[in-house]
């Protein structure tokens, strides 16, 4: 299935990103003199420009291994080809872009769990390093739209939801903005898989701010027939963000009724679409010291199930 997002994304960032581009190089010269100053209060950063040179480091290499171990699986939920854990990794040996992505997602939330200035530094020079990147990519938008690109930036947002920095929002906004400017195949592929973590996130970001999402999706019925049930854990995303658009839009006139009956009728056509799979394992006392029924699942994505 292909989705063309780009026609309502593009005319929110477009000020944003040409504007940002056409200013004589002016914010390529900010993030690197902010990169800069965070690099002179660092005694531990090592550019990514050589990826195999930059994994040759111990603390490189532990801040890596920290992603594949401790984070990966969870951009996997609802990807049974777990792309963010093994092809994104394998990517980022030969690319500069995901590999400091990486490490600045890895730095910041090692730095949020232990409270560390230095890794938390440390983590802020990988971002602003993936946003000089960013910013010198967009000008080649042909070498830009690729699945490595995307999943950088879904790694990017997630540093700036662990770090509260939204100081380059705009930034990963445009940069999705043309990436979407064309249609995104959602059958399979990195491309795929960032699309989906790309509106997870923007999901809780809108959900913490509530407001609409930053990206509009198009009001087009999703298809009926799914490969595997990771498609239909996908697929209730897709409808959560478009209520979530519909109901916290700024100045939204209120839904009618008939509204609200097309979407209760859109969730019901989900629900009716579930396989005998998602139905979640009853265990009683599973947890011996927990007063309440154990429920589980098989898989990540099998947790979507109303019931749950």
């Amino acid at each position: 299935m292909e989705i063309d997002l780009g026609a309502n994304v593009v005319n929110e960032a477009r000020d944003t990103v040409h504007g940002a581009t056409a200013s004589a190089g002016l914010p390529d010269i900010r993030v690197q003199a902010s990169l800069d100053v965070l690099i002179s209060r660092s005694d531990e950063y090592v550019s990514t420009s050589d990826p195999a040179k930059a994994l040759e480091d111990p603390r490189v290499a532990h801040i890596f291994r920290s992603y594949i171990e401790n984070l990966a699986g969870w951009y996997d939920l609802n990807d049974r080809r777990r792309h963010f854990t093994d092809v994104v990794p394998i990517l980022a040996r030969k690319n500069a872009l995901l590999l400091s992505a990486i490490l600045a997602f890895a730095a910041a939330s090692q730095g949020s769990s232990s409270g560390s200035t230095p890794l938390k530094d440390l983590a802020d020079a990988y971002h602003l390093e993936s946003v000089r990147r960013l910013l010198a990519l967009m000008k080649h938008p042909d070498e830009f739209r690729t699945g490595e690109t995307l999943a950088a930036i879904c790694l990017l947002r997630s540093y700036e939801i662990i770090s509260q920095n939204v100081t380059c929002q705009n930034h990963l906004q445009g940069s999705y903005s043309l990436l979407a400017s064309h249609p995104i195949e959602l059958e399979s592929g990195l491309l795929s898989a960032g699309f989906w973590n790309y509106l997870r996130e923007d999901i809780t970001v809108a959900l913490i701010e509530k407001r609409s999402l930053m990206i509009q999706l198009p009001d087009k019925p999703l298809p009926t027939r799914a490969e595997c049930d990771d498609d239909l854990a996908n697929r209730i995303t897709y409808l959560l963000g478009r209520v979530i658009n519909r109901c916290l839009l700024r100045d939204a006139v209120p839904l009618g009724q008939s509204e609200w009956n097309c979407l209760r009728d859109q969730l019901e056509d989900w629900r009716t679409s579930l396989s005998s799979s998602f139905d979640p394992i009853l265990t009683p006392h599973l947890l011996p010291n927990s007063g309440f029924p154990s429920m589980w699942t098989t898989s990540g994505w099998h947790g979507t199930h109303p019931s749950l």
